[in-house]
């Protein structure tokens, strides 16, 4: 589905000016980097909580309830949701800094719910919701600040993109992590790589992301 969404033709309202776009071919805008990586990361620290929140609670946090799991999946996302509700006042930028600033809180969170002596079953919820939350602001800030760069023509193209990086990271990393899981990696030591890798790549690509916009802004 990502493929056929990438080769997906542009669906966006033909140009005002057509003998302009006749005078040669149009340059066309690519997704910049930072957004992509971090829409990729803020999304996979998302599909590892949901995809192996079940597998922590059972081995590491000793809580087998279905119902427990259940809920976990529903409140990561359930948090997700809250940025797209509540935000919708504030610029782009404010969005993106504290989804960022919500994405490595939930990560510390969520490391040190798992590496105490007693797993604490309420920080590894807390964690899970703020890395919910993170997501959908990191997203939306994200997506906002691409689109307000973009030519209108290219911003379906953006969105895309942007779709396709959020695909990517609720499944790819996942994958990583159950294979290292797999292979002997104990949950604490395979969450807290994880944390360390997704958060430097949040907090990098935010950093550009709001450097680049701040530049535009002053140029």
């Amino acid at each position: 589905m990502c493929l056929a969404t990438g080769a997906a033709p542009e669906t966006g309202a033909p140009s005002a000016a057509p003998a302009k776009a006749a005078a040669g071919p149009r340059r066309k805008v690519r997704l910049p980097i930072p957004a992509a990586a971090g829409t990729l990361a803020a999304f996979s620290a998302n599909g590892l909580f949901a995809g192996l929140s079940g597998l922590f609670l059972a081995t590491t946090l000793h809580q087998s309830s279905h119902a427990l799991a259940g809920f976990a999946l529903f409140l990561v996302f359930a948090c997700g949701v809250v940025p797209q509700l509540t935000t919708s006042r504030l610029p782009a930028s404010r969005v993106l800094a504290l989804g960022t600033i919500s994405m490595l809180a939930g990560l510390v969170l969520l490391v040190v719910s798992v590496r105490l002596s007693t797993p604490n079953l309420a920080l590894f919820l807390i964690g899970g919701g703020l890395i919910g939350a993170g997501s959908g602001a990191v997203f939306k800030g994200t997506t906002g600040i691409v689109l307000e760069a973009s030519p209108p023509e290219s911003r379906v193209a953006m969105t895309s993109d942007l779709l396709i990086a959020l695909y990517v990271g609720l499944s790819v990393p996942v994958i990583g992590a159950g294979v290292a899981l797999d292979l002997g990696a104990s949950a604490p030591n395979t969450v807290l790589g994880f944390a360390i890798l997704v958060g430097l790549a949040v907090a990098a690509s935010g950093w550009a992301l709001l450097g680049r916009r701040t530049g535009g802004k002053t140029s």
